[in-house]
């Protein structure tokens, strides 16, 4: 008599990652607010990160820059850094603490931006952008870094192009680069839980972020309105 032969075993399903709704929806709310202004001439103004402004009450400007954008140049290449890049970086981290960095990102973007180009207003997703690589390059693979180093690079040479607001470049790349050090170090220690120092911290970054901005516009409360910056 023959041997009954093993029957074989289904194939274990693998499970789809979440989709990366945070980026998905930052990239939707820059086109949103981009389309009305696409075929003009001039760069909205009541969405602009812009010093003296925001010392007088218009505070949604901290917010609203990191969705504007000035042209369609600025939109598409943003645009596009936040369909390929996004949601990479989503994946690693979940989206809970994507939107917790991107918003410590943004804010200290704007804290940087205000600190050090408060007379000239500016706008675009770079900023959170650049936190986004900050966060990934403690926490990439050897390959990878390799790569997010070289786009770091990039990230510099752009921002010395004159009229690019290089102050939020910094100040977003600072607000990501130190989740991705909280990461990394927890990793180390800890690696099945390698978000547990970020976790803990995660709120107490966000509010000094927060006041990060508060002081700024407090200590350059008095400026004088300068030059248009796109």
């Amino acid at each position: 008599m023959e041997p009954t032969p093993t029957p074989t075993p289904p194939p274990v399903p693998v499970p789809r990652p979440p989709p990366p709704l945070v980026s998905w929806i930052y990239l939707g709310i820059c086109l949103l607010l981009f389309l009305p202004h696409a075929l003009q001439g001039g760069p909205p103004d009541r969405y602009l990160l812009y010093g003296p402004a925001i010392a007088e009450g218009q505070w949604w400007r901290v917010l609203t820059a990191n969705f504007e954008h000035v042209n369609s140049m600025h939109m598409l290449f943003n645009g596009l850094s936040i369909f390929s890049f996004g949601p990479v970086v989503e994946r690693q981290i979940g989206s809970g603490r994507m939107l917790i960095v991107s918003l410590i990102a943004g804010l200290l973007s704007a804290a940087t931006a205000l600190a050090l180009m408060w007379h000239y207003p500016s706008a675009g997703a770079s900023g959170v952008i650049a936190g986004w690589l900050g966060l990934a390059l403690p926490i990439a693979g050897a390959r990878a870094r390799k790569v997010l180093i070289q786009w770091t690079v990039l990230l510099v040479l752009v921002s010395l192009v004159p009229g690019v607001a290089w102050a939020a470049h910094l100040g977003g790349f600072v607000g990501g680069l130190v989740p991705g050090l909280l990461i990394r170090s927890a990793y180390r220690r800890t690696p099945t839980q390698p978000f547990r120092t970020f976790d803990r911290w995660a709120l107490l970054l966000l509010v000094l972020a927060t006041l990060a901005v508060v002081l700024v516009v407090a200590v350059h409360a008095g400026a004088q309105p300068g030059s248009v910056q796109g």
